[in-house]
């Protein structure tokens, strides 16, 4: 059986070092999208954003009791650059020429110190320093907070030199906002291999903080996924991670299936990235080596039923760009050019036909990926346009389109009711005029809107699905198992050709499972799916297809 989890280890090279591992339907990538996927709650794709503690401002006490009456004749403002003096000066007018008292005065400041909030710097303040309030003057100290120095603590090793540049970035900011300390630690977490936490202790009386930073590094690293099922037989797929061992700051990662199984797969990927400078800009390459003869028969208008074997090799390299970065918003957008070598042949089961095909195309991809997240509620969208390029080398023997052009968008979102209770909607849209070489079309089953088929159950140049699922959680203190999580899923999608002679998919299925894991380093689920519509091309029936999967980061 092929590994629940190659989806999200093969997606390190197109959102690179960004905001973690997302849902098998979201993948672009025909090859890695037809494999089964992790069995993952959705609250694993909420981006990963370091703990990051902010002292909040607090003003000196004053020496005068609240109800120390005040006849206020000016303000004096001292410090302060962000705001003019006629705002300030309107803040307080409602209180000049009368008789206050302290409380009123403070209670005024206070307003100052919250537009600040509001406006973004969480690091300033208004506060009165002590005083006299001699002749009705009264002083207003307005410290717009900064970082002034930085410390980083722990084992980094040679990614400090990054880390050091993302921090001057901080140091650049004066008035320091809430966005721009967001968005650089986020940047300092997604550094490969490290974790740290970040605190801003309480400024002084100017505004200036230091930042903390305390960081591990975890130099190499790995994941181990196993899957069996009643259909497949049981394989696993292991991935192994080389972490920022230079000044690049880079991350190498090999992925490899075994053993072959019953579809004599073979599976080898490559990939490098690393960060091109301080705004998230990255650098992303791939290679990608694929054997398999696949169990799901191509069934023709006419009846047929073909066997494949197929040979895919696949080289990209692009750039990315972190566009947002914040606990609560992610957004990331790349580009890229990459080249696909496909050879399959095909059979016929009860016939003499054969047939051959080999295609070599070369493809301009721009993707981008957006969530959003709250406490009770996770959004993710994902759009791309793929433009196939009728040169460089790009050439066919059969009648697809090597200048296709291809659109599809995705999307999750997640609600949560009451205090267990979850349900989570899903649905993909695959779209082309054209006549798509097999790498490029929209794949469904499995994971991706065909949980009772196998995963390469459905293809066509377009498609959608759609999904909802129902689930609720047990949470424990204890140590292996902190979450138990039952649910029941509804799946529905369709394919279609625009020129070949292949009969339309029509998928829906119902699944019951069960996820158990510790929420950091394993997850176990088993699930029951049952396919309501075409029969699964892999047994010819619609028999009920279990699946036990395990997920392990050594």
């Amino acid at each position: 059986m092929r590994p629940l989890a190659v989806a999200v280890l093969s997606l390190s090279w197109a959102s690179g070092l960004s905001a973690g591992s997302l849902p098998v339907f979201l993948d672009s990538n025909e090859v890695e999208r037809s494999l089964p996927a992790p069995n993952l709650p959705a609250d694993s794709y909420r981006p990963d954003t370091p703990a990051l503690h902010v002292a909040t401002p607090a003003a000196p006490p004053l020496q005068l009791p609240m109800n120390t009456r005040i006849l206020l004749h000016k303000v004096r403002f001292v410090g302060g650059t962000l705001y003019p003096l006629s705002d300030l000066r309107d803040n307080y007018q409602e209180l000049v020429n009368r008789e206050i008292t302290l409380g009123e005065l403070v209670e005024a400041t206070q307003r100052l110190t919250r537009r600040y909030q509001q406006d973004g710097y969480l690091l300033s303040y208004a506060y009165l320093p002590p005083q006299d309030f001699a002749d009705g003057r009264v002083q207003v100290v307005l410290a717009e907070g900064y970082i002034r120095d930085y410390e980083l603590q722990g084992d980094i090793g040679p990614a400090s030199a990054y880390l050091h540049t993302l921090a001057s970035k901080l140091k650049a900011e004066r008035p320091l906002t809430h966005k721009t300390l967001q968005r650089y630690t986020a940047l300092m977490s997604r550094v490969p291999g490290v974790t740290l936490q970040a605190q801003v202790p309480p400024g002084d009386a100017n505004g200036a903080s230091t930042l903390v930073v305390q960081a591990s590094r975890q130099p190499f690293s790995s994941t181990l996924n196993l899957s069996d099922g009643n259909r497949e037989d049981p394989q696993a797929l292991l991935a192994v991670s080389s972490n920022a061992q230079t000044a690049l700051v880079e991350q190498v990662s090999f992925t490899a299936l075994f053993p072959p199984g019953d579809e004599h797969e073979h599976y080898y990927r490559l990939d490098y990235a690393q960060y091109l400078d301080s705004e998230g800009s990255q650098l992303n390459l791939s290679a990608t080596r694929y054997r398999s003869d696949p169990g799901a028969l191509v069934r023709l208008n006419n009846g047929t039923d073909l066997k494949q074997h197929r040979e895919h090799e696949r080289y990209s390299i692009g750039l990315s760009q972190v566009v947002t970065a914040s606990p609560e918003e992610w957004l990331n957008v790349a580009g890229r050019l990459y080249a696909v070598s496909d050879d399959t042949d095909y059979q016929a089961v009860d016939t003499a036909f054969k047939s051959r095909s080999r295609t070599d195309l070369r493809a301009l991809a721009f993707e981008g990926d957006w969530r959003q997240t709250d406490p009770r509620q996770l959004r993710i969208l994902s759009v791309g346009a793929y433009q196939g390029i009728d040169y460089l080398g790009a050439n066919t023997d059969s009648d697809v389109d090597l200048d296709f052009l291809r659109l599809r968008v995705s999307g999750l979102q997640s609600d949560r009711y009451f205090d267990h209770w979850q349900g989570v909607i899903s649905a993909a849209l695959n779209w082309s005029n054209d006549s798509l070489p097999d790498s490029e079309r929209a794949v469904f089953g499995g994971q991706s809107f065909g949980r009772g088929y196998p995963a390469d159950q459905a293809s066509g140049d377009k498609g959608w699905g759609v999904a909802y699922e129902l689930n609720y959680s047990f949470s424990s203190d204890g140590h292996w198992f902190k979450r138990v999580q039952p649910y029941v899923v509804v799946d529905a999608a369709r394919s279609w050709f625009n020129e070949l002679e292949i009969r339309d998919s029509r998928l829906s299925s119902t699944a019951l499972g069960v996820r158990v894991g510790d929420a950091r380093y394993y997850s176990i689920s088993l699930e029951a799916a049952k396919p309501m519509s075409d029969i699964a091309l892999d047994s010819l029936d619609r028999q009920p297809r279990f699946t036990l999967s395990f997920s392990f980061q050594l």
